[in-house]
């Protein structure tokens, strides 16, 4: 009985055996090796993913690790000289210099036992130890711009050892430099220079314009040669240009239509010498201008006869412009080139104009100037404005509340007497 038992648990244990190895030993379709074979990728890449981040925690934790190491040893060096300080002060004794004995060695102290290595170190060398001065704070340093050194030879240097300013060796030249060295007269009727204005009132030889004038410019004057010689000392060549343009606007009751209609044209060509001496500044200046009527107020007032135009000559005059206490002051006298036939010759100009320095946006500006001609008796042409000016730069907008009263500064009509209010807006183009 018991062999039969026996033999059926063997033949079962083998039964299994054989069951369990069928599994194993099949074999894997090309689908599921390529499965596996993924399967087996995927995680040997996170495996090494895994790899490189403990691999980046590590170096990250050792780099913090040795930042704290080198602050903790920043901080025991400063701290290391107040510990020597409390430790072992000595008060300074005043000896006369000529009883001064010689400098003694003192022995150290013994440390006690438990005293660290460092300090009995410091304790032997440093015999005596003198407080330290007191520093004074340092000043706040201020950054200078630099500025270009002039060349100087053996009389220069001496100069400056005096106290003198030294001379430059060599002038300088430029080019279209920038700004001016006589500053356009902004108030001038014919200077050169950009603005449009809005003339509501507008009265001729007392009479109301049923409408309003608006007179534009367009002009620049620009130096194309500069000589310095030494600061403060300068000489330049400008070329300026300018058309001075005239435009009526009124409403027609005939057509019942707003016109807006060329009045005027006025041209200039002017040729400038422009000196500086420090503060004194002068304009030697020759200039053509010459007059126009225009088509449009030809053809309204049917004019169809040639009418004597005096405006039509070459002028050469001198300024002279200095500032004091923010006011521009200038004046200057002018002799025409044309035959005392065609047109009396002498003209003169005076003026002053308000603008204080200021670093903010907008600042006050106004001011008037006044010219003569002999060829309407001498008789002043008043121009006034006040307003502000916008800008930080030399191309500054101004905004004025201007006026005029006198003769018509353009246009043949010179002889008319004219006044007018309105606002104008100026821009120096250069």
């Amino acid at each position: 009985m018991k062999k039969t038992l026996l033999a059926l648990l063997l033949s079962c244990q083998t039964s299994v055996l054989v069951f369990a190895q069928q599994p194993a030993t099949r074999q894997l379709t090309p689908a599921e090796q390529k499965q596996k074979e993924k399967i087996e990728r995927e995680v040997q890449r996170e495996r090494q993913i895994r790899a490189e981040w403990a691999q980046k925690q590590r170096e990250y934790e050792a780099k913090q690790a040795e930042k704290r190491a080198r602050k903790a040893a920043k901080e025991q060096e400063k701290n290391a000289p107040k510990v020597e300080e409390k430790v072992s002060p000595a008060p300074a004794v005043n000896i006369p210099a000529t009883e001064a004995p010689a400098p003694a060695t003192v022995p150290a102290p013994p440390a006690p036992a438990k005293v660290k290595k460092e300090k009995r170190a410091k304790e032997v060398v440093t015999p005596e130890v003198k407080p330290e001065p007191v520093k004074e704070p340092k000043a706040p340093r201020v950054r200078r711009e630099r500025q270009p050194k002039p060349t100087t030879s053996a009389g220069d240097s001496a100069a400056t050892a005096s106290g003198t300013q030294p001379e430059m060796s060599r002038p300088k030249h430029e080019f279209l430099p920038k700004g001016h060295l006589f500053e356009p007269i902004l108030l001038d009727p014919l200077e050169a220079q950009t603005y449009g204005s809005v003339l509501p009132y507008y009265s001729t030889n007392g009479e109301k314009y049923p409408g309003s004038i608006v007179p534009f410019e367009f002009g620049f004057a620009k130096a194309f040669y500069r000589r310095t010689t030494e600061p403060g000392r300068s000489e330049e060549l400008v070329l300026d240009l300018a058309s001075f343009t005239q435009f009526e606007v009124f409403y027609d009751y005939q057509t019942n239509k707003q016109r807006r209609q060329i009045v005027n044209n006025d041209y200039k060509i002017s040729f400038l010498y422009n000196i500086r001496r420090g503060d004194n500044n002068y304009r030697i200046r020759l200039y053509h201008l010459s007059s126009h009527l225009g088509d449009d107020y030809i053809y309204r007032n049917r004019i169809t006869a040639p009418s004597p135009n005096s405006v039509n000559y070459e002028v050469i005059d001198g300024t002279y412009s200095r500032v004091v206490r923010d006011w521009r002051l200038y004046g200057g006298i002018g002799i025409g080139l044309r035959k005392a036939e065609e047109r009396k010759r002498f003209s003169a100009q005076l003026g002053a104009f308000y603008k204080r320095p200021s670093s903010h946006a907008a600042r006050l500006v106004g001011g008037v100037d006044m010219k003569f001609w002999q060829q309407t008796g001498f008789k002043p042409g008043i121009h006034a404005g006040i307003g502000v000016e916008v800008g930080r730069t030399q191309n500054n907008l101004t905004f004025l509340f201007e006026g005029y009263s006198g003769f018509r500064p353009y246009s043949q009509y010179e002889t008319q007497h004219t006044n007018w209010l309105g606002i104008g807006l100026y821009l120096n183009p250069f």
